[in-house]
């Protein structure tokens, strides 16, 4: 299991010399690599190592073998489809274990740079002080945020895997972009708050955007990224006040191709395209799996068609059971239920059949009279989902 720690190292000219060279050489061998048609990691050495040590001298052959690795990924990544890749000038480096030393004990790393090894005070949060003592530090990637002036070291630590107990209890998430998380087990995640922020921001971009004056440029560029920082803490919250719940098996739906199917569909109107831009559901199919993995539960996926349309109750298929948007009518059984809620539950049953070997038809939840959401549960648990 592999964790990523943040850590901020001071403003230092040696290392921002390091960025710029490092990222001329990695321009160089991707310019090499795309001419010759090869991302083969032996290839691009014979081709690129020898020219690139006469001309940046002051490289480390370590670094200059870091520099071939991530070109090499870049071309892979490509795959000589579309446009060749441009390493930016001022854009994050990576190191190996023979280019960095940290002394956890001293609080001090020790870098490669153009001008030799370097040593720089090294602060990690007390956040991340339990990865670094239970695990073991693997590689640096190092960025430069030019607006705050300052380099961030992104420290890779490799952590003992957690055992995976196996799945016996089933939880069905239905993630959407009105309501972003129902579970299973009768339980909504509140999204007013979260749609009323991303609609301001929305309202207040537009309003800048049309006026186009410079400040109000300047004001766009302040506001930048707040709606993003602000869905990661709410999908943050939401992954660990799911796998927080007793259950040891996680169902979702696979979305993964989802935004490329709505933009071949013609007939999709511009704010529905616009709410599935803004929709950040893979970021936290992301945060759940990380989460899951540290408390030691299962993710399970499944194919999500027809979970909309399926009764959770008998199974009959038909797309009249969706009388409305929000609520689902069963016309085989008249089973009744919200529609979010049916398709969660739906989840929950694929899960159970496919792991569990149960019958799909049956529901995983005895059928309550009414719904719980997260306002009535008490105020402690609410507070314990924060990051």
């Amino acid at each position: 299991m592999q964790r990523t720690i943040q850590c901020s190292l001071p403003l230092d000219t040696d290392l921002l010399e390091t960025i710029e060279v490092y990222n001329k050489v990695v321009q160089h061998i991707i310019d090499i690599g795309w001419s010759k048609r090869t991302f083969n990691k032996n290839t691009l050495h014979t081709e690129t190592y020898q020219d690139i040590r006469n001309k940046y001298p002051q490289l480390q052959s370590s670094l200059v073998q870091c520099a071939r690795d991530m070109a090499s990924d870049m071309l892979k990544r490509e795959k000589f489809r579309y446009h060749k890749p441009f390493k930016k000038p001022l854009s994050s480096i990576r190191y190996n274990q023979r280019t960095f030393t940290p002394f956890l004990g001293t609080g001090k790393i020790s870098l490669s740079t153009v001008k030799g090894r370097k040593k720089f005070p090294l602060l990690i949060p007390p956040y991340f002080q339990p990865y670094v003592n239970e695990g073991r530090i693997t590689s640096l990637t190092l960025c430069y945020n030019k607006k705050r002036q300052k380099f961030i070291a992104c420290l890779t630590v490799e952590l003992p895997d957690i055992p995976v107990e196996e799945p016996t209890t089933f939880l069905g998430v239905d993630r959407g972009i009105k309501r972003i998380a129902v579970c299973s087990n009768n339980t909504f995640y509140p999204t007013n708050h979260i749609l009323a922020v991303k609609w301001r921001y929305q309202q207040l971009r537009k309003k800048l955007q049309s006026k186009g004056t410079r400040s109000a440029k300047r004001k766009l560029k302040v506001i930048s990224g707040r709606e993003r920082r602000f869905m990661t803490d709410e999908n943050r919250k939401l992954a660990k006040w799911i796998c927080n719940m007793p259950y040891n098996c996680i169902v979702l739906e696979n979305l993964r191709q989802l935004k490329q199917h709505s933009k071949k569909r013609k007939k999709v109107s511009k704010a529905l395209r616009k709410k599935f831009g803004n929709w950040a559901y893979y970021q936290l199919e992301q945060f759940i799996i990380q989460r899951a993995e540290t408390v030691g539960k299962t993710v399970f996926f499944v194919n999500p068609r027809y979970t909309s349309q399926r009764c959770s109750q008998c199974g009959y298929i038909a797309q009249k059971n969706r009388s409305s948007r929000s609520d689902f009518l069963c016309i085989e059984c008249f089973f009744s239920l919200n529609a979010d809620l049916n398709a969660a539950r739906n989840l929950s049953n694929f899960g159970k059949a496919e792991i569990g070997g149960a019958s799909v038809n049956s529901p995983n939840v005895a059928v309550l009279p009414m719904t719980v959401t997260i306002s009535s549960l008490p105020r402690a648990s609410v507070l314990a989902t924060s990051h």
